[in-house]
């Protein structure tokens, strides 16, 4: 009986043991089918990223020997036929030329009438384009709107411009699209090897500069690369640069210009000036500056921090025993839109113990560019702490004697150009009268500007006319300077 049950333990066991190794078994046979399941679809999966990416690869060959869209010239081979056009130039003494061809308002017609017929268009004009060049000349495009050409193998740079002028008036000719007519205008800009560039990316760029020219000249028009544009763009980065660092007040420099009044020989204003001392451009003057810092919406603190620097300087000349009657700053007219910001001139004033009344603000500006609603109220805070204003350089922009009924100002600053001629041009100085008579009927006074000799002086004196400023005054100077010329007058 023992021995029975310990064979049937035996045999339990066995099979027991039996059917675990058959399902670990079958666990890791599983195991391993799952395994390389894993393993045929990471393959697949990697076969899949493979062919997109050989596809993409294929697209950018495909788009870099030519535009799927116009089947122009992609822009890598493009590229190398410059370089080819550059080498061969360079051994056989040829000019070469590079032209940057702009759809002038080509966004309206997409917007407009939809991208396919943009598209039809571009296809259209770069059919044209490739009319107005030879066959050893090259066209692609590099953006949008943007078509290059090359011109090799020019006996003279001239040539260039006659392909300009072809490709100008072709695209005059309308462009039908579903029967519907589209009338095109374009820019170019021209750069020639080697006068402009000896290399691709210097000859690209200075094309690139032209046709910024070109485009300020207005529509239908090329114009060639000048080497002095590139420089003012070169220098107009190197201020915006500037402008946008921390260090950008510390190295400004506030300069004072006297206004005169003739009647009692007396400084009718010190007008206050930014000057920059640039590290690398020297000494720019307030005009250019101002018109940087207004591009640059950095205006505002720049007016601040010299309001505040100009005032404290006005009362230490009055404890010196030099009164003027006023301090003058220019503003500009999107300043005065800016509530928050005429509120931070009546704090700066308290804040500086200054009466608002010693303040003279000059609008720089062309007025007829704002509205009145948009700056009304910042008019009347200004004239309700009694502060002065003055329309600069009256007479040469658009402000006209309408506005005047709308802006009620106290003072206008006549631009220098209106007396440059009076002591030999009567009708100038009959105008002046005029302006005086209808400045005084409206409650103003006239600043004249540009009063550079004696004669100059004595004329306007007797059109009375007593308040000048210009050389004959005095040039603006540092702080130091003036307290030198004027610490000893009294007003």
């Amino acid at each position: 009986m023992i021995l029975f049950f310990t064979i049937t333990g035996i045999i339990l066991v066995i099979a027991l043991f039996a059917i675990y190794k058959n399902i670990h078994d079958r666990s890791r046979w599983q195991h391993m089918l799952e395994t390389r399941e894993s393993e045929l679809n990471e393959l697949q999966r990697s076969e899949e990223d493979l062919r997109q990416e050989l596809n993409v690869m294929e697209a950018r060959l495909h788009h870099a020997i030519e535009d799927p869209l116009t089947r122009l010239l992609g822009w890598t081979l493009f590229e190398d036929r410059v370089h080819q056009g550059i080498n061969e130039s360079a051994r056989y003494q040829f000019a070469m030329a590079i032209l940057y061809v702009d759809l002038n308002d080509f966004k309206m017609i997409n917007e407009a009438l939809g991208y396919e017929t943009g598209d039809a268009v571009l296809h259209e004009v770069s059919v044209r384009l490739q009319s107005c060049i030879r066959q050893v000349d090259s066209l692609s495009r590099l953006s949008k709107d943007v078509f290059v050409v090359l011109l090799t193998q020019l006996g003279k740079p001239e040539t260039a411009a006659v392909v300009a002028q072809r490709i100008l008036e072709s695209l005059l000719q309308p462009v039908v699209i579903k029967d519907q007519k589209l009338y095109l205008t374009a820019s170019i800009g021209i750069s020639i090897y080697p006068t402009d560039g000896t290399d691709s990316v210097t000859l690209f760029r200075n094309a690139d500069e032209a046709l910024l020219l070109a485009k300020d000249k207005g529509t239908q028009n090329y114009q060639f690369y000048q080497e002095k544009n590139y420089a003012n763009s070169l220098r107009e980065l190197k201020l915006s640069t500037g402008l946008k660092r921390d260090t950008f007040l510390s190295e400004c420099e506030i300069y004072y210009r006297p206004i005169m009044n003739t009647r009692d020989k007396t400084i009718f204003c010190m007008e206050a000036l930014l000057y920059w001392r640039h590290p690398e451009l020297g000494l720019i003057e307030c005009d250019e500056l101002f018109h940087h810092m207004e591009k640059h919406d950095k205006c505002n603190t720049a007016t601040e921090w010299m309001l505040r620097k100009a005032c404290q300087q006005f009362l230490y000349w009055r404890t010196l025993g030099f009164q003027p009657r006023f301090l003058g700053l220019t503003l500009s007219m999107r300043q005065l839109k800016n509530i928050q910001f005429v509120y931070h001139i009546s704090q700066t004033l308290q804040e500086c113990d200054f009466k608002p009344e010693w303040l003279l603000l000059e609008i720089e500006e062309n007025v007829s560019q704002a509205s009145f609603e948009s700056v009304e109220k910042g008019f009347n805070m200004l004239k309700y702490q009694n502060i002065k204003l003055a329309v600069n350089h009256f007479g040469s922009s658009l402000f006209s004697i309408e506005d005047l009924k709308k802006f009620t100002v106290n003072y206008l600053k006549l631009d220098a150009s209106i007396i440059s001629d009076i002591e030999e041009n009567q009708q100038s100085r009959d105008l002046i009268r005029s302006i005086n008579l209808l400045a005084k009927s409206l409650s103003m006074q006239l600043i004249l500007q540009g009063v550079n000799t004696e004669k100059q002086k004595a004329i306007l004196t007797s059109l009375e006319c007593y308040l000048i400023q210009g050389t004959l005054v005095g040039e603006p100077g540092s702080e130091p300077e003036i307290i030198r010329t004027y610490a000893t007058q009294k007003a």
